[in-house]
């Protein structure tokens, strides 16, 4: 029903419209996965509807990178909205299905690495998450946690996974790393979980690097950077990642991508003063060419994608879902 909504919405020209309102802006897509797996809690985009993507941003948008920002005209309602394709994580299935479908449309991205996935395979703590979630959905397992002495569980959300899913990775959010980790290696080791995920290693990103890929830095271990307060550990999750990206890619890193959206004005402070000229955030929002100008640092906003329909996709890519919840 919901697809068939999109498509009469699409038909009818509603896509369109929103479209033709982006005059004088910068679309920023925030991808992570494209793979056939499938993650209840976090489905990746497939490869199928990957093109598609593609297929529709090469006809609709003028598709660019961080690096050509400066030299960006603002255009007029004849002509193309600008859009870059974002992706965060570093993970193998980036190198193994989306870059070959990125050449074969010659179109330019920017893919944030964590350092620690790039040089040890590090599975992202979110992953991790993930895969415990997931295993006890599948065998009906009623998961729960004890967070702050309070017993937090899959029956307490009356059987709603995600529900209960949302709320433990919020709560994750606010708690330190070591306090984190040591919650999700308790729960792999009681249900005897060892979650598998493969990364890029560094002879790949290179190899994206010389593919019209623009390398950013998206922190050294992917910790939750609000949560840290230890300046020298910022120091090297911000600044000593974006150094070495630089030194095994060879080019000036420019973009930061916080990790879970997460920052503070601490963290901008450091950023500012790295060398770093683009943070960026999930707020589900376009930027307009007047926030853009100027040589300071800029915090862009990007529009979050998983795997849906390719047509509520593009709704999502033209801001209706946003427009929607700002007037329910």
């Amino acid at each position: 029903m919901k697809r068939l909504t999109f498509s009469l919405l699409k038909i009818i020209g509603i896509s369109s419209l929103l479209r033709f309102q982006k005059k004088n802006t910068l679309t920023v897509l925030s991808l992570h996965r494209v793979s056939n797996d499938k993650d209840y809690f976090w489905n990746p985009i497939t490869p199928g509807t990957f093109e598609k993507l593609l297929q529709y941003v090469t006809k609709y948008y003028s598709v660019t990178s961080f690096e050509n920002i400066s030299q960006l005209k603002e255009n007029h309602y004849s002509s193309k909205p600008y859009l870059i394709l974002s992706f965060d994580d570093g993970y193998y299935d980036f190198y193994e299905h989306a870059l070959p479908l990125l050449r074969k449309y010659n179109l330019a991205s920017n893919h944030n690495i964590v350092n620690d996935c790039a040089t040890h395979n590090q599975i992202i703590w979110t992953q991790r998450l993930n895969a415990i979630f997931n295993y006890c959905k599948e065998n009906r397992i009623d998961l729960s946690f004890l967070f702050n002495g309070k017993k937090i569980s899959f029956q307490s959300h009356n059987g709603n996974w995600l529900k209960f899913y949302l709320e433990m990775y919020n709560l994750l959010l606010k708690i330190s790393k070591v306090e984190r980790l040591e919650i999700l290696a308790e729960k792999e080791q009681e249900y005897s979980i060892s979650p598998v995920c493969k990364m890029m290693n560094w002879e790949q990103v290179i190899e994206c690097s010389e593919s019209q890929v623009e390398i950013g830095c998206h922190t050294y271990a992917h910790d939750v950077l609000s949560t840290i307060t230890d300046a020298s550990i910022l120091h090297k999750e911000i600044i000593q990642s974006a150094i070495e990206i630089e030194k095994k890619v060879g080019k000036k890193c420019k973009v930061l991508a916080l990790p879970n959206g997460e920052g503070n004005e601490k963290i901008e402070e450091i950023v500012e003063s790295s060398g770093l000229k683009y943070v960026l955030y999930v707020d589900d929002k376009i930027n307009n060419f007047s926030h853009l100008k100027g040589s300071s640092m800029k915090d862009i906003y990007r529009i979050n994608l998983v795997e849906e329909s390719i047509v509520e996709m593009i709704f999502r890519i033209e801001l209706f879902h946003t427009k929607i919840r700002k007037y329910v």
